[in-house]
């Protein structure tokens, strides 16, 4: 469609192609916001995964926390003796007698070199008697480590006895023996 011109002054503005520039435009505005709009829906979506994962973490260390707090109470209102008693097979001379106490880190050691072992014991026998006579009014379990390591049975038996002597020596003082031992 033409335009006459009524005067000098009048100009003619052919607008197709700014219009055609304005859809380009209004593309590439509308294409970016679809592809903003579906990087949105994937980061939602990992977000939500995140979320989930945070969420089960979040019950986990609850759980954790939980049973920690157990293992503390029972700490505080009993006391654990744990006795190991190791040794090589290639050399069942040298053997070792450890005492943990209530989850400490360090074991108090004692080492059985040969056929004289009668010190060694004897002192594994007061520092056992130690650790039950500091927890008064405490209930004692004393228990052989059933941590499958390979022990001799004149060690198991000695363990058995002195642990059988102290408990006949005090009501508080419950025994478990691992390895098909006897429990009491």
């Amino acid at each position: 469609m033409r335009r006459t011109r009524h005067g000098k002054n009048d100009i003619l503005i052919d607008l197709t192609s700014l219009l055609d520039v304005i859809f380009i435009l209004l593309m590439v505005v509308l294409a970016r916001q679809q592809v903003k709009g579906m990087d949105l829906d994937r980061e939602k979506a990992h977000v939500s995964e995140l979320q989930s994962s945070l969420e089960k973490t979040e019950a986990e260390a609850e759980d954790k926390l939980r049973l920690y707090s157990d293992q503390l109470y029972l700490a505080e209102k009993t006391a654990i003796i744990s006795v190991s008693a190791t040794f090589n097979p290639d050399e069942p001379k040298v053997r070792t007698l450890k005492i943990l106490k209530n989850g400490n880190t360090a074991a108090d050691e004692f080492l059985l070199n040969g056929g004289d072992t009668a010190d060694a014991y004897e002192a594994f026998e007061e520092k056992i008697r130690e650790y039950a006579g500091a927890a008064e009014g405490l209930p004692v379990i004393l228990s052989v480590a059933d941590d499958g390591s390979e022990i001799l049975y004149r060690d198991r038996q000695k363990i058995q006895s002195i642990f059988t002597d102290l408990q006949d020596s005090s009501d508080d003082v419950y025994i478990r023996l691992g390895d098909g031992g006897e429990e009491d």
